[in-house]
């Protein structure tokens, strides 16, 4: 379980640091927020086409297999970028390189998943869910440490992704079967759990357009890069930070209503945070709690799906909800970088309180729904 963690923390480093990195060398080439948003959604996209044949790959080749081959391809393609064109040939290189991130993320997923036992599955996930987090981080600091100059930068990112398969070398014992356990509808599930989906796609939404945009959002503020940088530490340190409590809790308390509390506490410092822009602290912790609260969506929704599946269904079900990820993560960057042209530079930040709006409209429309029928 470590070694997939470890794994995990290293694709996350690669995706923070890339995320930002590429759209800095984009800005700087005069390219518009809208294409820099088109072209980070252009990584998630990739699970969008190849979602609906995961469960079936890692039948094939096994969660530890299908590890192995994504960290081969993903640092080949993030080191194409530097002999190509930012405008257009990153388009398809970034979309295999999104493709293979998100192979790593499923199959993680369902191994942290399946091997917690249900009494601490909240905060086996929230341990997972910190590693990646803490990769970000890391990786958001390592741009203004290593520069956004030449291609040396591109490279350090490709080395991060090349050294992430190693620790699946120590992973001791065989990973959780995939066999399948029974048919699993891909609508039927919807259905059946409506806020896991809408949950897990405004944390797509959010999290892609905070990562992508956030740097745009201080550069067009006045800030330094360094500084507009560090708006993506703020949020991404909140999630290290607030995962394992709110994971804690989601092992004592219903875990519908920790989803609920969090999509509450996020929407609220939402608000608060375009009234904060220029203080010494408040926009700081604006973004921390908006950062905390986004990831909790993801990781809470993975811990309930792994207390009601087991092998190949899990692997469909968390499958669907990478999918309904990738629709977020792809039109996140599309419509914050959309909404910062049309309200620069706010239009991220309404982008943001829509998402956590979109979950707590539907808790609501149900709730009114379940009390009408009883």
């Amino acid at each position: 379980m470590l070694a997939v963690i470890v794994c995990a923390g290293l694709v996350g480093i690669a995706f923070g640091y890339s995320l930002p990195l590429l759209a800095i060398i984009m800005e700087r080439q005069s390219i518009g927020a809208l294409l820099i948003g088109l072209s980070a959604a252009s990584e998630s996209a990739a699970i969008l086409l190849f979602g609906p044949f995961v469960p079936r790959i890692l039948g094939v080749l096994g969660l530890r297999g299908t590890m192995f081959l994504a960290t081969l391809i993903s640092p080949l393609a993030l080191c194409a970028l530097a002999f190509s064109d930012p405008l257009y040939t990153w388009f398809p290189l970034r979309f295999v390189l999104g493709g293979a991130i998100f192979l790593v993320l499923i199959a993680s997923d369902i191994w942290v998943t399946q091997g917690a036992k249900p009494a601490r599955r909240g905060r086996m996930v929230a341990i997972y869910g910190t590693a990646i987090t803490s990769g970000m981080a890391i990786g958001s600091i390592l741009v203004p440490i290593v520069g956004t100059e030449g291609n040396f930068p591109i490279y350090v990112g490709a080395a991060i992704l090349a050294t992430a398969g190693l620790p699946l070398l120590l992973a001791y014992g065989p990973a959780p079967a995939m066999e399948r356990t029974g048919r699993l509808r891909a609508f039927a599930l919807i259905l059946a759990m409506p806020v896991l989906f809408v949950a897990v796609l405004a944390f797509g939404v959010i999290h892609s357009g905070a990562i992508s945009l956030l740097p745009i959002l201080g550069l067009h503020l006045g800030m330094t890069v360094q500084i507009s940088s560090l708006l993506v530490t703020a949020f991404v340190i909140g999630s290290i930070v607030l995962q394992f409590p709110i994971g804690w809790l989601a092992d004592y308390i219903d875990r519908m209503r920790m989803l609920l509390a969090c999509t509450l506490v996020g929407g609220v410092a939402a608000i608060i945070l375009p009234f904060s822009i220029g203080t010494n602290w408040l926009m700081w912790v604006s973004l921390f709690m908006i950062g905390g609260t986004v990831v909790s969506l993801y990781t809470i929704s993975l811990t309930i799906l792994g207390d009601l599946y087991r092998g190949g269904e899990l692997a469909t079900a968390v499958s669907l909800i990478a999918m309904t990820l990738a629709v977020g993560e792809t039109f996140g960057p599309l419509i914050g970088g959309g909404a910062i042209e049309a309200w620069d530079p706010y239009g991220l930040n309404l982008m943001i309180i829509g998402a956590y709006c979109m979950v707590l409209v539907l808790v609501l429309a149900l709730n009114i729904r379940r009390r009408r029928d009883t």
